[in-house]
């Protein structure tokens, strides 16, 4: 009996075989995307007999190409920091820190100098604060000017994606997302119809020569399906760039999802990478935190350089000990200066200003940009591809042979 004919199941469903070879092609591309993040952390027994997501054993990597080559091009930092606001920045830290400043004052004195603190003359404590008052929105407005315009020099996108990733574990991960998974999709239901198209040939070979045995099926399978990942590669960027025919506008798959993954992605920088909170924490315990130390420590130090004040302090307890009390001053404010800027809901308003603005130059930015970082996610998984292609395919043919058989 002919497994084509009337009285077999596949007589009246023929259209199950190449079902069989479409959810190989579906699987070969979920199976590389489940094992570029999968481990998060390697199994096995290093350095060869074991596996780790490609994605996590090479994030130094991606965050390398990312700021070179996608977001350096998208916006310098400076101008990231104009968007920000810096004068919001200084009237937002001025309102918290105008109410605290008396008391903080009086913990550093308390905390190096109880003594002479106590003992110090009413009108000598109230000069202090009032000098304090009168100078504290020059020296906000300093810090701030001085750091954003030394922002360059100061900070990289390489290190503002490291510290925000451990900040908040995953970010990178949100990011990878963003520039991969609607490619992933799309390839997936690329796959799935090309292995379609694949069983239909097979079966259309198998009925014109009546020849159905199990290495022609398996064999078959296994080698269409090793390319599919392949091809999927090239089409999904092609035509790279939009092609006019007559009334339609021909474009690449990924060209037509990228204005949702620039707006994503938008709203990811802006809220973790390119954040109040992230800038700030980043300048000052990033590569280059002694630098933002330092600028913070001369714009301080003016507040007991008062004359009388100083040389009080020096009787009192001597010039290391008014060094000390300096110091002291310079960690309490710094630390002050970055509180406000931790509060989540100024966060999220200025994330908001910043979102609309990179979303206006993610759009800006040539389809062959975004290819270049597609590439470099892809590529490397084209061994998995491959591999995991051929047994998917053998294991295809396998079960259309036994459905056959049926």
């Amino acid at each position: 009996m002919s497994p084509f004919a009337p009285d077999s199941m596949l007589g009246y469903f023929p259209v199950v075989l190449p079902l069989v070879m479409a959810a190989a092609g579906w699987g070969v591309v979920r199976l590389c995307r489940l094992l570029a993040l999968w481990p998060r952390y390697f199994v096995g027994w290093k350095p060869i007999f074991g596996w780790q997501g490609y994605f996590h054993s090479h994030g130094h990597w991606y965050v390398d190409h990312w700021s070179r080559e996608l977001f350096e091009p998208l916006s310098g930092l400076p101008r990231i920091f104009e968007y920000l606001g810096p004068e919001k920045i200084v009237a937002h830290q001025l309102s918290t820190l105008r109410p605290q400043i008396d008391t903080l004052i009086d913990e550093v004195m308390n905390e190096r100098n109880a003594v002479m603190w106590e003992n110090l003359p009413v009108l000598v404590k109230n000069r202090f604060y009032l000098r304090a008052h009168r100078l504290l929105p020059r020296i906000i407005d300093d810090i701030v000017e001085e750091l954003g315009d030394r922002l360059g020099r100061l900070l990289s996108y390489q290190w503002l994606l490291e510290y925000a990733e451990r900040q908040q574990p995953g970010t990178l991960r949100r990011i990878y997302d963003i520039l991969s998974q609607r490619s992933f999709d799309s390839i997936s239901r690329f796959c799935a119809t090309l292995g379609f198209v694949v069983g239909c040939l097979q079966l259309l070979v198998a009925v014109l020569v009546q020849h159905s045995s199990l290495a022609y099926w398996s064999l078959s399978g296994a080698l269409a399906v090793f390319f599919f990942f392949w091809v999927c590669q090239y089409w999904i960027k092609y035509p790279a760039k939009p092609v006019r025919l007559w009334r339609w506008t021909l474009r690449s798959p990924y060209a037509r999802f990228r204005a949702q993954q620039d707006a994503e992605l938008a709203r990811v920088l802006a809220e973790s990478v390119l954040s109040v909170r992230n800038l700030f924490n980043t300048l000052l315990y990033g590569g280059r935190g002694h630098h933002t130390q330092t600028i913070i420590r001369k714009r301080v130090a003016v507040l007991v350089e008062d004359v009388n004040v100083r040389t009080l302090v020096q009787l009192t307890v001597g010039p290391t000990g008014y060094l000390a009390l300096k110091q002291t001053l310079t960690n309490k404010l710094t630390a002050a200066i970055l509180e406000p800027l931790e509060e989540d809901r100024f966060n999220r308003a200025r994330a908001e200003a910043v979102s609309a603005q990179l979303q206006q130059h993610l759009t800006k930015l040539p389809d062959p940009l975004y290819y270049q970082q597609l590439k470099r996610i892809l590529e490397p998984l084209s061994v998995i591809g491959g591999i995991g292609g051929f047994w998917l395919g053998l294991l295809a043919g396998l079960l259309q042979w036994l459905l056959l058989q049926w």
